[in-house]
């Protein structure tokens, strides 16, 4: 199962930078201004100049963006610009995975699975990447590929708790 964990781990080091503008136009702000701060930060993210990333994203994600979220919370996890922080980077992977951002989704459960920055639970691991399987996209057979391994790790019981979290969670989002 280490090896099955290490292969999905790869696929979303590379997978997080290059696919967070991908996500779609809800991910996005809608006004012009804001989508340039965004961009902005995009360029200064790619060009390592991640005091000036941080600056641009952190108003767009206090006002909900997930794209910013997303790449905030992947800054803490590879400790890009600040010191890693598992539990920073839960923070805004969860606020951009209540917003429907599988990436995020699926990085929130990795962290769940691996006890990184909140408590180890896989049952609420599970039901991440089961909220990222949902949708049709870049992510969804990475997510599935996760999906079965932790399945595989987990007891009935577990399984049957995160199906309910499921039912409920997904009537909300």
């Amino acid at each position: 199962m280490t090896i099955k964990y290490s292969i999905v781990g790869l696929i979303l080091a590379v997978a997080v930078p290059l696919t967070a503008l991908a996500h779609g136009p809800k991910d996005l702000p809608d006004d012009p201004k804001l989508l340039n701060q965004y961009k902005e930060g995009y360029a200064a993210y790619q060009q390592s100049d991640y005091a000036t990333a941080l600056a641009k994203w952190l108003p767009l994600a206090e006002q909900g963006s997930s794209a910013a979220q997303l790449f905030i919370g992947f800054m803490y996890a590879s400790g890009q610009g600040r010191p890693r922080d598992d539990a920073a980077a839960a923070k805004w992977y969860g606020e951009a995975a209540e917003r429907d951002n599988t990436v995020a989704q699926v990085r929130l459960a990795i962290l769940y699975r691996d006890g990184s920055g909140v408590p180890a639970d896989r049952v609420k691991a599970l039901f991440w990447v089961k909220m990222a399987g949902r949708t049709e996209n870049h992510m969804q057979k990475i997510a599935q590929a996760l999906r079965r391994a932790l399945e595989e790790a987990m007891t009935r019981e577990e399984i049957a708790a995160a199906g309910r979290l499921f039912a409920k969670g997904a009537d909300d989002h």
